[in-house]
Formats: C-alpha cells, structure tokens, sequence
C-alpha cells in the first residue's frame, strides 16, 4: 500500500513538473493571436498643452503556453500617443512576453502641443501588436482643442470671443477699474485652483443657445458633475456694475462671489437667465452688496446655495434655488437652499446699515427639512419680503420675521430630476400658476425662453409648457 501511494505521487509530480514545462512553451503557431479588452482607445476632448486621464488596454493570451510579442510599437512618427508596457513610457517595446492564459496591462495618455487652429483637431493613431509574423492593431482615437492660455497674469481692458476656448491658470485678475467682456458662446476653462479675480468689471453677454460657459479642464465623462475643480468668480470689493448674462458656472468652489466681510464699497451685479451650480462650497456668496438676480437657477452646494450675509440689498425675481448636494434622498442638516445673516460680519468700524432681501415668484427648496435660514440681529434693520414664493421651511410665515405673501409652504415642486440637475417643472408641480402676474409681465421669458404671460407664470425660473 505504502509504495502504490508513493508511485501515485511520483505521477503527479511528474505530471505537474510536465505542465508546467509545457507553460513554459512558447507558443510557435502561425495562427497566434492576441486578445484585447477593447479594439479602440478613445479619449473625450482633450484640452492642448495638458495631461490627461489615463486609458488602460488588457492583451490577453489565450493560449495555454506562453506567448511571444516580438514587437509593440505606435504606428505614427511624432505620435501625440504615450505608452507605457510594464511601467515604462516607450513607442517601441519589443520581446514582450506574456504567460499562457494571461494578460498584460498597457497604458495610453494624450500629449498635445498647441495646434493654432479654432476647431477640435482629430487625433488617430495604432498600437501595432506582431506576434509569430501575425500583425493586430489597436486604434487610438482623440480630439485636441486648442486654447487660448492665460497664466497668473493681471490684465487691462479686454474682451474674450468665441473663436476658441480660454484656459486659466492660478488667479487671473482684472484691474480696478478696467473691463472685462466675455461675448456669447465664449467658453472658459478653469485649471485647478484657479480663479478669476474682479477689482474693475465683469461683462457677460452670452446669450439664449449661445451661453458663456465656466466650468474645469477636466473634460472626462467622469468629470461631468464633479464639485471643486476650479476656485472662483470673485468679484471684488471696490469693484462695480457687473451685468451677467445667460452663464453657466458648473463644478467650481464657490461659484460666485461678491464683495467680502468688513467691506462698505458696495459692489454691485445684476445676473441673468444664468445656471450657477454644484460647487464644493458655496454657489453664490454676497457680502455688504447690492445684487439683482433674474430668471436663474442657483442650485447645489456643500454649504449653502445662495448665502446673504452683512448689509446690503438683494433682489431675486423667478429663481429656482434648490439644493440636493450629496444625493436627493439624504443630507447633512447644514445646508441649506438659502442662508442670510447680518449677524458678525462687520467689524465694529464698519457701520451697521439695512438688510434688505426680497424675493418674487421664486422657489426655495431642497432634501433638507429647512432650506431657508434666517440668522438676525434684532436690534438692527432686516427687512424680508416673500411674495409668491415656494418655500421650503418649518420656521416661518407671516406672523414672524419677514413679510410672506401668498407663499406655498413645504409642497414638493416636483422638479424633473434634480439628481440630474433637472429643475424644470413636473406637469403636477405645485409651482404651477402660482407665482405673480405683474413679476411675470415684467419678466415674460423664462429660462427656456418660453413665454410665461400666455397664463398665471410659474413659480421659478422655468415655465412647465404642456406638449
């Protein structure tokens, strides 16, 4: 018994030593060929004179002995391609073996210089795979824009057009008093941490289905609806009639903002038909200002949305301001739809004056229990007024702080979908005919440019239009 269990085990031994001599093989047919996780590595728009995210491609040998890549090698000369094959960049790798039924990671990246033209470029190129005189090819697919760079830099009067993007880097400024105008259809884009700084004016004149866009370098699917990748608009104080007008700002810190604690200048702004939203801190911050926004969406912030703080007088005609950050279902108690306080923001030399907030035909609301907080001093002038509004809010009406007119308490607006930044009216919203005619008169086009005086307008910046 004892030598038929030690012959058993000669066998296997044997038999183990066989195969793994027999993996240790390479593969000679001239039929070999490799598998690939994908057939064609494809990068969304990539911003010239940047990196980028990195692509992964799997090589997968099927076969049960090792297998043999005499080479690797991009296609094109001075390819905008880099590769990287066992962690190393290189164009040409070659005796590039992989073990039998195994795989092999290989790295892909765009490296782009400046192109001087105004259109997205289109950048191809192969990854060229030789095994045993068998030649495969993996496409690669991008397309570059080019930008107009603008690094840490203090500039005049000047006016940025459409013709191609802008890209920033650290703190732009504008100087006290000179311009900057940004034309219709013009995009921006941010690189991390950067911020565009107000000391004279900011002009935004884009227009409807020709917005100016702010928002981060990233361009990446994944980068979409990702908070915090670029600083600010910050509007200065000592700084003056702004005017912005159809912008979307998406994804920065703090979205915009004006003015700043202990100042008594007074900056003022006018906004406009704009979207301001999802930023990691704030979207729209106001101190000690004077501000008049219009048909806007302000929407989604880790703190506050919209927060009014110091002295100053602040206007909001048929905005929708909503606040969902970190999910529609749940959220920390602390942030809020809107904040406003006049309460220790100026120093003891900075005079005490009016705190004036009126809101008309406007929706506060959001996944928290009270997305409208007022913080006041009582000695001091803080003069509120609702009027038509949707609000969100266990702590308010008309016998309290501040005036409330025909105001829809905590009724769900049944906003399309507000995970997905959707504010638009459901056909069952509760916003519905119910804002003021006399706002909606002077203000007849909502965010969409519909027309909201054919009936009672909507409460909000978006008029619900049934097919």
């Amino acid at each position: 018994m004892r030598n038929f269990i030690l012959l058993s085990i000669s066998f296997i031994i044997i038999a183990l030593a066989s195969i793994s001599c027999h993996k240790d093989l390479i593969y000679e047919g001239k039929d070999a060929t490799l598998r690939f996780s994908m057939d064609t590595v494809s990068f969304d728009t990539v911003i010239s004179t940047l990196g980028t995210s990195t692509k992964r491609l799997m090589i997968y040998n099927p076969y049960s002995k090792k297998i043999n890549i005499s080479s690797i090698e991009l296609g094109g000369e001075n390819s905008p391609f880099v590769v990287n094959i066992n962690g190393i960049d290189i164009n040409k790798a070659y005796d590039v073996e992989i073990s039998a039924n195994d795989s092999l990671y290989v790295f892909v990246q765009v490296d782009t210089a400046l192109t001087k033209q105004n259109t997205p470029l289109v950048l191809l190129d192969s990854l060229i795979f030789t095994v045993n005189g068998n030649i495969q090819n993996v496409k690669l697919l991008a397309y570059s824009q080019d930008v107009n760079l603008i690094k840490s830099k203090t500039l005049k009067t000047t006016t940025w057009n459409a013709d191609k993007p802008y890209l920033l880097l650290g703190d732009i400024t504008i100087d006290s008093l000179e311009t900057l105008t940004i034309s219709k259809g013009t995009t921006v884009y941010f690189h991390k941490n950067a911020n565009l700084l107000v000391k004279g004016t900011l002009k935004v004149l884009g227009e409807f289905g020709k917005p100016v866009t702010f928002r981060g370098d990233r361009l990446e699917k994944e980068y979409n609806d990702y908070p915090g990748q670029w600083g600010s608009i910050a509007l200065l104080p000592g700084s003056k009639d702004h005017s912005i007008n159809w912008l979307v700002a998406a994804n920065g810190t703090s979205g915009i903002i004006l003015g700043a604690p202990n100042d008594v200048s007074k900056p003022n702004l006018e906004v406009s038909n704009s979207i301001i939203r999802n930023n990691a801190s704030t979207s729209l911050l106001v101190y000690n200002a004077k501000i008049k926004v219009v048909n806007c969406v302000i929407a989604n912030a880790s703190i506050y949305a919209c927060a009014l703080l110091g002295n100053g007088t602040y206007e909001f005609y048929h905005c929708t301001i909503a606040n969902y950050y970190g999910g529609y279902d749940r959220r920390n108690s602390d942030r809020f739809s809107v904040y406003m306080s006049n309460n220790k923001i100026n120093d003891a030399k900075a005079p005490m004056e009016e705190f004036s907030a009126n809101f008309y035909n406007s929706i506060i609301y959001g996944n928290g229990i009270d997305e409208l907080v007022i913080d006041s001093v009582p000695s001091l002038a803080f003069n509120l007024k609702f009027n038509n509004c949707l609000i969100r809010s266990r702590k308010y009406d008309n016998s309290k702080l501040g005036s409330f007119t025909n105001t829809v308490w905590n009724s769900n607006p049944k906003f399309k979908s507000p995970d997905e930044f959707n504010y638009q009216l459901d056909t069952l919203s509760s916003a519905r005919n119910k804002g003021d005619i006399e706002i909606g008169i002077l203000y007849p086009k909502d965010l969409n440019n519909n027309d909201r005086t054919i009936t009672v307008p909507d409460i909000g910046a978006y008029e619900r239009i049934e097919k």
